[in-house]
């Protein structure tokens, strides 16, 4: 069985101590596993994309050398390797070493028309133009049987989606992080973390933001005028950055995000908001495995929203391991 540590409903605002210690602020919406669920044999697994298909339950994630891929048959109990070897990770999609994308990171996979698609962000390592964040863009890769991924011809030399790099204010000029990506109605729809940190984080649009994106082919995309949310809707943090996209069937769009240290959530009826932020974190930090929990990836199945996570524990800020939370859906929200 799953571990999972039940935690008590508050109706009402209050500080209570969480099972591991740290205080958490408000009623639990989602119920959190005690340890990790999931750990790299080399020790890094980040950034988790997970999906769903038919009785296979995948988990992607930011590995050594690339893209990571394990999977389950046994709805997350116990996680498999593609080729059986417990000592190493399983890339399904290895970096350039001498391309624009010679490091990967931040991951979604997703299925369409018979086909696995894997958007991914990548950057030449080392190559930054500024002192604060690489130059992350957004690259595509595709697969017959979600395991061994080919990049697509026009993302070889060059990501599909860019940088504004015509504007030093331009609120992705410097990186795009963690594509979250759903097909719905023949459009496909992105959020992406858009970071600006021009003159050292002072600039007039300086910050991290959630933006969007929209395709009609998953290739050629073109980007939402408005930010979809802003630092500013989250009232419990400074930070919005890593985040995710879903959207259940009954046509509520949800954003799974990442703040400074903690994990939040936002839900709306259209996909490019307004987004009503959940006013508390859903998922904080623990005094046992994770000071830092972060880049979260949701499904909705079997009436529950279910919710996948990274972390990693100061100060050796060693080894990255990720997480699982969940609650019955529909949510409780208030």
């Amino acid at each position: 069985m799953r571990k999972i540590l039940l935690l008590l409903l508050f109706p009402f605002l209050s500080c209570v101590e969480d099972y591991n210690g740290a205080v958490v602020t408000g009623e639990r919406l989602f119920v959190v596993a005690e340890t990790p669920v999931f750990e790299s044999p080399l020790d890094l697994a980040a950034d988790p994309s997970i999906l769903k298909s038919g009785d296979t339950l995948f988990l992607y994630y930011s590995a050594e050398g690339g893209i990571g891929v394990a999977y389950s048959l046994n709805d997350g109990e116990t996680w498999n390797m593609p080729d059986n070897n417990a000592a190493s990770d399983y890339l399904a999609l290895a970096r350039q070493p001498d391309n624009w994308d010679n490091t990967l990171e931040t991951v979604e996979v997703l299925w369409v028309n018979g086909t696995y698609q894997m958007y991914y962000t990548g950057y030449r390592e080392g190559e930054s133009d500024n002192e604060h964040v690489e130059n992350y863009e957004i690259g595509l890769a595709e697969s017959s049987d979600g395991f061994n991924f080919v990049r697509h011809p026009q993302s070889v030399d060059e990501a599909i989606l860019k940088r504004n790099r015509s504007d030093d204010n331009a609120l992705d000029r410097h990186a795009m992080t963690s594509p979250g990506i759903v097909f719905a109605d023949g459009v496909y729809h992105m959020i992406y973390a858009g970071w600006n940190v021009a003159n050292d984080w002072t600039g007039p649009n300086a910050g991290i933001r959630i933006l969007g994106a929209t395709s009609t082919d998953g290739v050629e995309w073109n980007k939402v005028a408005e930010p979809i949310i802003l630092p500013a809707e989250v009232t419990y943090s400074p930070d919005i950055n890593e985040a995710s996209l879903l959207k259940a069937d009954d046509g509520t769009w949800y954003i799974p995000f990442s703040t400074d240290r903690s994990i939040g959530i936002a839900r709306s009826s259209t996909f490019a908001g307004a987004y009503e932020v959940y006013p508390r974190a859903i998922v904080s930090p623990n005094s046992n495995w994770a000071s830092e929990v972060t880049a979260p990836d949701a499904i909705i199945t079997d009436g529950k929203m279910r919710i996948w996570y990274h972390g990693v524990k100061e100060p050796e800020f060693w080894p990255w391991v990720i997480g699982y939370s969940e609650a019955d859906y529909p949510l409780e929200w208030n």
